[in-house]
Protein backbone atom coordinates (compact mmCIF):
# COMPACT_ATOMS: atom_id res chain seq x y z
CA UNK A 1 0.00 0.00 0.00
CA UNK A 2 2.92 2.48 0.99
CA UNK A 3 4.09 2.28 -2.67
CA UNK A 4 0.88 3.48 -3.96
CA UNK A 5 0.22 6.73 -1.79
CA UNK A 6 1.86 9.81 -2.63
CA UNK A 7 1.46 13.65 -1.53
CA UNK A 8 -1.08 15.37 -4.15
CA UNK A 9 -0.40 17.29 -7.25
CA UNK A 10 -1.41 20.23 -5.05
CA UNK A 11 1.08 19.22 -1.98
CA UNK A 12 -2.43 19.56 0.18
CA UNK A 13 -2.64 15.77 1.05
CA UNK A 14 -2.29 12.62 0.55
CA UNK A 15 -3.18 10.24 -2.98
CA UNK A 16 -2.96 7.35 -4.59
CA UNK A 17 -1.49 7.42 -7.56
CA UNK A 18 -4.48 5.90 -9.46
CA UNK A 19 -6.87 6.87 -7.26
CA UNK A 20 -10.35 6.82 -8.21
CA UNK A 21 -13.47 8.19 -6.80
CA UNK A 22 -14.26 5.10 -4.75
CA UNK A 23 -10.97 5.71 -2.56
CA UNK A 24 -12.74 9.03 -0.40
CA UNK A 25 -15.40 9.24 1.32
CA UNK A 26 -18.79 11.89 0.86
CA UNK A 27 -16.10 14.09 3.14
CA UNK A 28 -13.05 13.63 0.87
CA UNK A 29 -11.29 11.54 3.56
CA UNK A 30 -8.92 8.42 1.59
CA UNK A 31 -9.91 5.04 2.58
CA UNK A 32 -7.51 2.44 2.88
CA UNK A 33 -7.33 0.10 -0.13
CA UNK A 34 -8.12 -3.70 0.92
CA UNK A 35 -9.01 -6.74 -1.05
CA UNK A 36 -11.80 -8.22 -1.69
CA UNK A 37 -13.16 -11.79 -2.22
CA UNK A 38 -16.40 -12.23 -1.11
CA UNK A 39 -17.62 -15.40 -0.46
CA UNK A 40 -13.88 -17.04 -0.15
CA UNK A 41 -12.02 -17.53 2.95
CA UNK A 42 -13.33 -17.99 6.72
CA UNK A 43 -14.16 -15.18 8.97
CA UNK A 44 -11.57 -13.44 10.77
CA UNK A 45 -13.18 -12.86 14.56
CA UNK A 46 -9.96 -10.62 15.39
CA UNK A 47 -10.35 -8.21 12.47
CA UNK A 48 -12.49 -6.39 10.62
CA UNK A 49 -12.30 -5.84 6.92
CA UNK A 50 -12.47 -1.68 6.25
CA UNK A 51 -14.97 -2.17 3.36
CA UNK A 52 -17.21 -3.68 5.10
CA UNK A 53 -16.79 -2.45 8.59
CA UNK A 54 -17.88 0.89 6.86
CA UNK A 55 -20.81 -0.41 4.51
CA UNK A 56 -22.26 -2.22 7.87
CA UNK A 57 -21.96 1.06 10.03
CA UNK A 58 -23.65 3.15 7.37
CA UNK A 59 -26.26 0.64 6.90
CA UNK A 60 -26.82 -0.24 10.26
CA UNK A 61 -26.32 -3.90 9.21
CA UNK A 62 -24.34 -7.01 11.43
CA UNK A 63 -21.05 -6.98 11.41
CA UNK A 64 -20.91 -10.86 11.48
CA UNK A 65 -24.35 -11.67 9.14
CA UNK A 66 -24.19 -8.57 6.95
CA UNK A 67 -28.33 -8.52 7.26
CA UNK A 68 -30.31 -6.26 9.37
CA UNK A 69 -28.95 -5.39 12.70
CA UNK A 70 -31.47 -5.42 15.56
CA UNK A 71 -33.26 -2.65 16.01
CA UNK A 72 -36.13 -2.33 18.26
CA UNK A 73 -37.66 0.93 20.04
CA UNK A 74 -34.17 1.27 22.48
CA UNK A 75 -32.58 1.32 19.55
CA UNK A 76 -29.65 -0.61 17.55
CA UNK A 77 -28.15 -3.30 19.27
CA UNK A 78 -23.82 -2.96 19.77
CA UNK A 79 -21.73 -5.28 20.89
CA UNK A 80 -18.69 -3.93 23.26
CA UNK A 81 -16.16 -5.23 25.92
CA UNK A 82 -16.51 -3.72 28.84
CA UNK A 83 -14.15 -1.25 30.09
CA UNK A 84 -12.98 0.22 32.76
CA UNK A 85 -14.64 3.49 31.72
CA UNK A 86 -18.27 2.22 32.39
CA UNK A 87 -17.37 2.59 36.00
CA UNK A 88 -15.43 5.60 35.75
CA UNK A 89 -18.27 7.78 33.83
CA UNK A 90 -21.72 7.63 35.27
CA UNK A 91 -23.03 8.62 31.78
CA UNK A 92 -21.23 5.47 29.60
CA UNK A 93 -21.97 4.73 27.18
CA UNK A 94 -23.28 8.12 26.07
CA UNK A 95 -21.70 9.70 23.79
CA UNK A 96 -19.22 6.60 23.39
CA UNK A 97 -17.15 6.55 20.26
CA UNK A 98 -17.42 3.25 18.28
CA UNK A 99 -15.80 1.48 15.28
CA UNK A 100 -17.66 -1.72 15.69
CA UNK A 101 -20.61 -2.21 13.73
CA UNK A 102 -23.97 -3.34 15.27
CA UNK A 103 -25.63 -6.86 15.58
CA UNK A 104 -28.19 -9.21 15.36
CA UNK A 105 -29.03 -10.72 18.03
CA UNK A 106 -28.14 -14.22 16.37
CA UNK A 107 -25.10 -12.91 15.50
CA UNK A 108 -24.81 -11.12 19.24
CA UNK A 109 -24.38 -15.01 20.47
CA UNK A 110 -21.98 -15.96 18.10
CA UNK A 111 -19.53 -13.28 18.35
CA UNK A 112 -19.45 -13.65 22.23
CA UNK A 113 -18.51 -17.52 21.55
CA UNK A 114 -15.85 -16.43 18.51
CA UNK A 115 -14.58 -12.71 19.23
CA UNK A 116 -11.15 -12.74 21.06
CA UNK A 117 -11.92 -9.39 21.81
CA UNK A 118 -14.99 -9.90 23.71
CA UNK A 119 -14.18 -11.48 26.61
CA UNK A 120 -16.20 -9.90 29.01
CA UNK A 121 -19.59 -8.36 26.33
CA UNK A 122 -21.81 -5.86 27.15
CA UNK A 123 -24.70 -5.00 24.86
CA UNK A 124 -26.10 -1.94 24.78
CA UNK A 125 -29.04 0.37 22.35
CA UNK A 126 -28.31 3.23 21.07
CA UNK A 127 -31.56 5.30 19.53
CA UNK A 128 -29.17 7.52 17.21
CA UNK A 129 -25.65 6.73 16.42
CA UNK A 130 -24.09 9.74 14.39
CA UNK A 131 -21.24 9.03 12.39
CA UNK A 132 -18.47 11.13 14.27
CA UNK A 133 -15.50 10.37 12.10
CA UNK A 134 -12.65 7.88 11.15
CA UNK A 135 -9.87 5.89 13.02
CA UNK A 136 -7.19 5.11 10.91
CA UNK A 137 -3.27 6.56 10.16
CA UNK A 138 -1.83 10.14 10.14
CA UNK A 139 0.96 11.01 7.47
CA UNK A 140 3.47 14.45 6.43
CA UNK A 141 5.61 14.43 3.51
CA UNK A 142 9.48 14.67 4.53
CA UNK A 143 11.51 16.72 2.77
CA UNK A 144 12.96 14.41 0.69
CA UNK A 145 9.50 14.28 -1.50
CA UNK A 146 8.54 10.56 0.77
CA UNK A 147 5.55 9.94 3.34
CA UNK A 148 5.92 9.50 6.77
CA UNK A 149 3.75 7.54 8.68
CA UNK A 150 2.54 8.53 12.69
CA UNK A 151 0.72 6.43 15.18
CA UNK A 152 -3.07 5.59 14.00
CA UNK A 153 -5.73 7.63 15.74
CA UNK A 154 -8.95 8.98 15.30
CA UNK A 155 -10.21 12.03 13.29
CA UNK A 156 -13.43 13.80 13.67
CA UNK A 157 -15.06 14.39 10.05
CA UNK A 158 -14.28 18.30 9.32
CA UNK A 159 -10.55 17.99 10.92
CA UNK A 160 -7.96 20.48 9.53
CA UNK A 161 -5.40 17.28 9.13
CA UNK A 162 -7.83 15.55 7.19
CA UNK A 163 -6.26 15.47 3.83
CA UNK A 164 -2.96 13.79 5.52
CA UNK A 165 -5.43 10.53 6.80
CA UNK A 166 -5.67 7.61 5.49
CA UNK A 167 -9.19 6.02 7.21
CA UNK A 168 -9.50 2.06 8.01
CA UNK A 169 -12.63 2.63 10.01
CA UNK A 170 -15.71 4.23 10.23
CA UNK A 171 -16.55 5.93 13.72
CA UNK A 172 -20.07 6.38 15.18
CA UNK A 173 -20.99 8.38 18.74
CA UNK A 174 -22.77 6.44 20.23
CA UNK A 175 -26.09 8.63 21.31
CA UNK A 176 -29.62 7.94 23.62
CA UNK A 177 -27.91 4.93 24.88
CA UNK A 178 -29.84 1.44 26.89
CA UNK A 179 -27.33 -0.85 28.38
CA UNK A 180 -29.07 -4.29 28.58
Amino acid sequence: MGRALTVRGDHGGLAYRDETPDDRDGQGVLWARIGRAPGKGRPDFRALHSGRQRHAMLNKLCQVCGGQASRTAKGWLFLLQRSAEMTESPDWPEGMLCTKPPVCRPCAALAVRHCPHLTDPVTIRSRKPRTWGVFGGFFSPTPAGQLASHPDGCLPYGHPRAPWFLASQLIVELTRCTVE
